[in-house]
C-alpha cells in the first residue's frame, strides 16, 4: 500500500533521515551497565578517602577530589557501601521506607555505587524515587514570562495572571542584556499582585543574575551546575569549588537556588 503525500513528505524531511542504532559500548554509545563503568569501591584511612571507585588518591581529578572531601559521609560510609544494591533500589522505590533514612543511606555511597544502584530502577520507579527524595513542602510549577519587545508593563502583567493561574515560580530572560534590571523588577512586581507569595529570577550570566539577587530584585537563581572536562575545569572558573562558593554567596541574601 502506497503512502499518501503527507507521509511521503513528512519522511522526506531531514530530521526523519537521522536513524537508532544499537548501544555500542566499545565507543561508549551505552546508557547503563556499560563494561566500561568503574566498579563501587572505597578505602578510607585515618579519616581521609584514598581509593574512590578503583582509583588512588594520586589519580583523581578536580570532581574526585571534591566528592572525596565533601560529597561522602564517611561516618556511614562502610555500612552503606556493604549493603545490596538491590535493596538500596527497593527502598528508594518503597513508600515505607522513609526520606530520612534513605538520605543517611545514600550520603556514604559513592558515585559508581550510585549509579549501580540507579541501573536497578526503571523509569517508572525512578519517577517514585524522584518524588520521594525531593525536597519540597509543597510542589509546584514554574512559568516563564517574556515578551519580544521586553515592555516592562507587559512583564509585570503577565507575571501577575502567572501567579492568578497558580505558578509559584516565575522566570524571565533578556535579549538586550542592559535591560535585565528592568525585566526582573518589572517580573517582581507583577508577581507580588496577586497572592504575593511567588519566586522569581532572570535567567543571565552568573555574574549579573548574583547582582541581581543582591539588589533584591530576584529570589531565587538556577541552575548552579558544574559543566566541562578536566581541561575546562582548568581553564575557567566553572569548578565544584566555585559554584559550591557562589551558592554560599546567594544563600547569604536568602535566595533560593538549585
Amino acid at each position: 500500500m502506497s503512502l499518501s503525500k503527507r507521509f511521503q513528505s513528512r519522511a522526506g524531511r531531514e530530521i526523519n533521515q537521522d536513524s537508532f542504532i544499537w548501544e555500542w559500548p566499545e565507543t561508549g554509545l551505552i546508557l547503563f551497565n556499560s563494561p566500561g563503568d568503574p566498579k563501587p569501591q572505597i578505602k578510607i584511612d585515618q579519616g581521609r578517602i584514598t581509593e574512590l571507585d578503583g582509583k588512588s588518591e594520586a589519580e583523581f581529578d578536580l570532581i574526585d577530589r571534591f566528592i572525596a572531601r565533601y560529597a561522602v559521609d564517611l561516618s556511614v560510609a562502610a555500612e552503606s557501601m556493604a549493603m545490596d544494591s538491590h535493596s538500596l533500589a527497593r527502598m528508594l522505590a518503597d513508600f515505607q521506607a522513609s526520606r530520612q533514612r534513605v538520605v543517611r543511606i545514600v550520603s556514604g555511597l559513592t558515585p559508581a555505587k550510585i549509579m549501580e544502584v540507579v541501573n536497578c530502577l526503571n523509569v517508572v520507579e525512578m519517577m517514585m524515587a524522584l518524588q520521594k527524595m525531593r525536597a519540597r513542602k509543597t510542589p509546584s510549577n514554574q512559568a516563564h514570562v517574556t515578551n519580544k519587545k521586553e515592555n516592562p508593563s507587559l512583564l509585570a502583567a503577565d507575571a501577575a495572571e502567572a501567579v492568578e493561574r497558580g505558578f509559584s515560580e516565575l522566570e524571565t530572560t533578556v535579549g538586550v542584556a542592559r535591560y535585565a534590571p528592568f525585566n526582573a523588577m518589572a517580573l517582581l512586581i507583577g508577581s507580588q499582585t496577586g497572592r504575593g507569595t511567588a519566586l522569581t529570577q532572570c535567567a543571565v550570566e552568573e555574574a549579573l543574575s548574583l547582582k541581581l539577587a543582591w539588589l533584591g530584585l530576584t529570589t531565587y537563581a538556577e541552575t548552579l551546575s558544574v559543566y566541562g572536562t578536566e581541561q575546562a575545569f582548568r581553564d575557567g572558573d566553572d569548578t565544584p569549588w566555585s559554584k559550591a562558593f557562589l551558592a554560599s554567596a546567594y544563600a547569604s541574601r536568602g535566595i533560593k537556588v538549585r
